[in-house]
C-alpha cells in the first residue's frame, strides 16, 4: 500500500513538473491567419493564430526559432466567403436595407483582408530568441504597408 502511494506521488510530481514548461506566445497582428512554426530543442510545433489572437507552444530552455508563413487554408475560406457574399449581393432584391448594407460591409472587409494576404503571398519571415530560466518568449507578427511580413522575437 505504501508503495502505491509513493508511486502515485511520483506520478503527480512528474505531471506537475511537465506543466511548468515555458511557452513561446505568438501574437498575430495581421488581418489574416498565419502559420507559425516554432522550433526548439530539435522539435517543431505549428500554431495558427487568427487575426488579433495569439497561440502558445510549450518549449524547453535554450534557443528557439519561429518561422511565419501566410496560411493558404485561410485564403481558400476567405475566397469562399467572398463568393457567398457576392451571391447574396446578386440577389439583393431578397435583402432588407440593413442586410444589404451588412453584405457590402462584409465584402469590403474580406476584400481588404484578401488583398493584405495576397501582398504577403510567398513572403515568409523568421526570428530567433532564447528561452532562459526566467521564462518564455514572445513573438509579434504584423504586416508592413508594402505587404512584407514583420516578425519580432523577444
Amino acid at each position: 500500500m505504501k508503495r502505491m502511494k509513493f508511486l502515485a506521488g511520483l506520478v503527480a510530481l512528474a505531471a506537475l513538473a511537465d506543466g511548468c514548461l515555458p511557452v513561446v506566445t505568438v501574437q498575430n497582428k495581421t488581418s489574416f491567419v498565419v502559420r507559425a512554426v516554432v522550433t526548439n530543442s530539435g522539435h517543431s510545433q505549428v500554431l495558427s493564430p487568427s487575426p488579433g489572437e495569439s497561440s502558445a507552444a510549450e518549449v524547453e530552455e535554450g534557443p528557439y526559432r519561429v518561422t511565419i508563413i501566410p496560411d493558404q487554408e485561410w485564403l481558400d475560406h476567405a475566397n469562399a466567403t467572398r463568393q457567398f457574399l457576392n451571391d447574396q449581393l446578386a440577389h439583393s432584391d431578397t435583402l432588407t436595407g440593413p442586410q444589404l448594407l451588412e453584405v457590402v460591409r462584409r465584402l469590403k472587409e474580406i476584400a481588404a483582408s484578401i488583398k493584405a494576404y495576397e501582398n504577403t503571398a510567398g513572403n515568409g519571415a523568421a526570428c530567433a530568441g532564447q528561452i532562459t530560466q526566467d521564462g518564455g518568449g514572445s513573438v509579434t507578427v504584423s504586416a508592413a504597408t508594402d505587404g512584407t511580413i514583420l516578425v519580432s522575437c523577444q
